[in-house]
């Protein structure tokens, strides 16, 4: 071969290299630019689905035509998962075969998976047609509702107090009940034990027993009117978009669950009072979707089941704790809704949970959707994102500090006469009863140094009674054969009775604020509530807290001035007033010293005052 024909050929593989790699590049633009468009596409038509006017990469929230669907403007907040990846929603019908009927999950292992052929896809658009006739039920009322409306803990079915002696057949068996009901619905077991169902061709979850007469027909039929409702409203459903029904007073509930953008959503307008959780001036839209997202938290943790855990809701939720655990070291009004020991153990607990991510396992996946439902509702209440939202625990958002600290004209009066003390409860309630809503940690704190203060009072007061019935046992003091009782024997009649009445009134406060109304926030919250329903209201709560402490000071005064009269009006010997006098003096002034001091009554400011006023007449006397 000449040196020419090797040329021509090192010539032409130079070229079909060149070639090739520029048909790759070109090869790989193509792919990308494809996966852009695909997308753009993808986006455009979740973002249709929503309703959003606008398809920027901060989503807002929108509310048009009852569609109640978004997310916060700021992503580092509330982080926004694209449609379809990596989000806690059930998979697909397609893989259920692998998946679904793993004993983890809590499936019955003999039953039959249900077949798609004979019921409309879930995306599709449901024909009224087609809906299962309910018959003698009439039509399918439906109501919007939230997921913690879901009334799993209320309905308390009783079982038959009737003993069995249950026969167990010879050989292996599965122990799964036999079915012969509707193929089409899993049963499936809650971490706590509850027992609910789920349809995974329509994607739809609910309680009721759908083995239970036509229960299955009347859910079905009333999961393909609130689907007819939404086509009909425009809002096309995604493949990942559940569905729950809940039978309640006057119709059928229902919600849909976006698990892209972690909310609930209605095809109607909708006015819930269980979603605003007594929280007033929501104004915002921006506002209300920490609501929503606390509901879809609330809805992962009541159906767990064949999810899958996330990893980035793991570490959102790590940050969360370990921000909480920060605040509650470095600041005393902390919004952390758990104290320090608890967010220790959580942060334990989350490290366990780590092995489980991306793998189906209910029972971390409640234990995650437990904790973020509760952060996230503390967001709401405290108005997270918002202008004035609370940043302090002891923050109000309705009232000024000026209006909070002002006092009625009868506490001030008997703020007088129970020596401050009603006013120093007033101060400690107005810290943890805010906005009629209690901080968990804060509130235990509380009780707890209550529960401390009232026991001391106890025994106090124990010793005071004790004291003056020795003191009316001593000869002459209380003699029954006079007719009237001499001025000791009255006021020593006077500290009994306030020894006796700061007994009882400690037993019963102490009665009251039993663990079961410190156990949670809301019981709290119930029991605050009914304490402040008087005309006072917390200055009440602040009044009945204050007599344990007020009726033991009176009891010891009454004995001091019974003890008092006994010394001076009974004792003849000049010598004996002489050496008593001055002590009795001294122990007055010591003992009112720290009163007056905590009233910015110094003694020694006194005195230059009355030196001063005294040099200044002098002066001017001569």
């Amino acid at each position: 071969m000449t040196s020419t024909s090797l040329k021509c050929l090192l010539k032409m593989l130079v070229a079909f290299t060149k070639r090739t790699k520029s048909l790759k590049l070109s090869a790989r633009y193509l792919r990308c630019a494809c996966r852009s468009v695909l997308e753009l596409f993808h986006r455009l038509l979740h973002g249709m689905s929503h309703k959003i006017s606008d398809f920027l990469p901060e989503p807002r929230l929108s509310i048009a035509s009852g569609t109640m669907g978004a997310t916060q403007p700021t992503q580092n907040d509330i982080p926004v998962a694209e449609a379809g990846h990596l989000t806690l929603a059930v998979p697909p019908l397609e893989n259920f075969v692998d998946n679904a009927l793993s004993p983890q999950h809590g499936v019955q292992n003999t039953m039959q998976m249900p077949a798609p052929i004979n019921l409309p896809n879930t995306t599709s658009v449901p024909n009224p047609s087609t809906a299962p006739n309910v018959s003698g039920r009439g039509p399918i009322s439906l109501q919007p509702i939230v997921a913690t409306e879901i009334r799993r803990y209320e309905r308390a079915i009783p079982q038959t107090n009737k003993y069995f002696m249950f026969k167990i057949d010879p050989g292996l068996h599965t122990f799964t009940d036999p079915s012969v009901h509707d193929p089409n619905w899993l049963r499936l077991t809650h971490p706590e034990g509850a027992r609910y169902f789920y349809n995974p061709v329509q994607r739809l979850f609910t309680d009721e027993d759908v083995w239970e007469n036509d229960m299955a027909s009347e859910i079905i039929a009333g999961a393909m009117e609130a689907k007819q409702m939404a086509a009909e409203n425009g809002i096309a459903l995604s493949s990942t978009t559940e569905l729950v029904i809940e039978r309640c007073k006057g119709g059928t509930g229902y919600y849909f669950v976006d698990h892209d953008a972690q909310i609930l959503f209605w095809p109607q307008p909708v006015m819930s009072w269980e979603l605003m959780s007594g929280v007033k001036g929501v104004t915002k839209k921006s506002h209300i979707r920490y609501a929503l997202e606390a509901q879809y938290w609330k809805h992962c943790a009541l159906f767990p089941n064949m999810r899958v855990l996330r990893g980035h809701v793991v570490e959102r939720l790590r940050d969360m704790i370990a921000y909480a655990h920060a605040e509650s070291i470095t600041s005393e009004t902390s919004l952390s809704p758990f104290d320090m020991d608890e967010l220790s153990n959580m942060l334990s607990l989350i490290d366990q949970v780590n092995g489980n991510i991306d793998k189906p396992n209910e029972h971390s996946v409640c234990i995650v959707a437990r904790y973020m439902h509760i952060f996230i509702r503390a967001k709401f209440v405290n108005f997270c994102g918002q202008r004035g939202a609370r940043l302090d625990a002891d923050q109000s958002l309705y009232e000024s500090s000026s209006e909070r600290e002002r006092s009625p004209m009868v506490l001030r009066i008997l703020n007088v006469i129970l020596f401050n003390s009603p006013d120093l409860h007033r101060e400690s309630l107005l810290k943890v009863w805010v906005d009629k809503t209690v901080v968990k940690p804060r509130w235990k704190k509380f009780i707890n140094q209550l529960n401390l203060e009232w026991n001391s009072f106890t025994v106090f007061s124990t010793v005071m009674l004790a004291a003056d019935v020795s003191f009316l046992a001593v000869p002459g003091v209380d003699d029954p054969t006079t007719p009237t009782k001499s001025p000791t024997t009255i006021v020593i009649y006077m500290s009994t009775l306030c020894a006796m009445g700061s007994l009882m009134i400690s037993l019963v406060l102490a009665g009251q604020v039993n663990n079961n109304r410190r156990s949670s926030p809301g019981n709290a919250a119930k029991f605050m509530s009914s304490m402040t329903a008087s005309l006072l209201g917390v200055e009440s709560v602040a009044l009945m807290h204050s007599l344990p402490f007020a009726l033991l000071i009176w009891g010891m005064i009454f004995f001091a001035i019974g003890l008092s009269i006994l010394i001076f009006s009974d004792t003849a010997d000049v010598a004996a007033l002489i050496g008593v006098t001055p002590i009795w003096a001294l122990v007055v002034v010591l003992t009112t010293w720290p009163v007056l001091a905590a009233n910015n009554l110094h003694i020694s400011a006194v005195a230059k005052a009355a030196a001063g006023a005294a040099a200044k007449s002098w002066k001017e006397l001569m």
